[in-house]
C-alpha cells in the first residue's frame, strides 16, 4: 500500500492595496476638509497613534486620519508624510500625505485620482503599492 504524501500549504496573509502620494500645500485640516466634502469622504482624526522606528532606532509616533464606512466596505487612511521633525518616507521627503486604501471596493484608482487632482491645493498625486512603504503594516485596524 502506498504512503499518502501529506503538503503543507503556507499561505502569505500580505495583500497588496495602493497607496496615494500627495503633493500640496494644504495643512492637515483642510485637506481632510476637502476630501470629506468634494468627495463625500468621512475621515475623523484617529485618537491612536502608530509607533514606527526611525533611521536611529527611536521610536517615532505618527497620527493619521482614518475614513471607515461598513455599508461600501471601505477603509482609508490619511498620513502626514513629515511629523514632530521625522519623516515618515525619507524616500519621497516631496510628498505631503499617504492616503492608504486599506479597503476599497467603490473607487476606482484612475478615477480617484483624477479626482483629487482636481481640489485646489493638491499639487501632484502619484500611485505607489503597499509592497513599497513598511509603515502600510501598522495601519491594521
Amino acid at each position: 500500500m502506498a504512503r499518502v504524501k501529506r503538503i503543507k500549504l503556507e499561505l502569505d496573509e500580505e495583500i497588496e492595496f495602493p497607496i496615494l502620494g500627495i503633493s500640496t500645500a494644504l495643512l492637515d485640516y483642510r485637506l481632510v476638509w476637502e476630501l470629506n466634502k468634494k468627495m463625500d469622504l468621512s475621515f475623523q482624526k484617529e485618537n491612536n497613534f502608530f509607533t514606527l522606528p526611525n533611521k536611529k532606532k527611536e521610536l517615532k509616533s505618527y497620527e493619521y486620519y482614518i475614513h471607515q464606512n461598513e455599508d461600501d466596505l471601505s477603509k482609508f487612511f490619511l498620513v502626514k508624510n513629515s511629523q514632530e521633525g521625522s519623516t515618515l518616507f525619507s524616500d519621497s521627503e516631496r510628498l505631503d500625505f499617504f492616503l492608504v486604501l486599506r479597503e476599497n471596493y467603490i473607487l476606482s484608482i484612475d478615477d480617484l485620482i483624477r479626482d483629487l487632482r482636481l481640489i485646489n491645493g493638491i499639487v501632484a498625486v502619484f500611485s505607489f503599492s503597499s509592497n513599497e512603504f513598511e509603515f502600510s503594516e501598522y495601519l491594521n485596524d
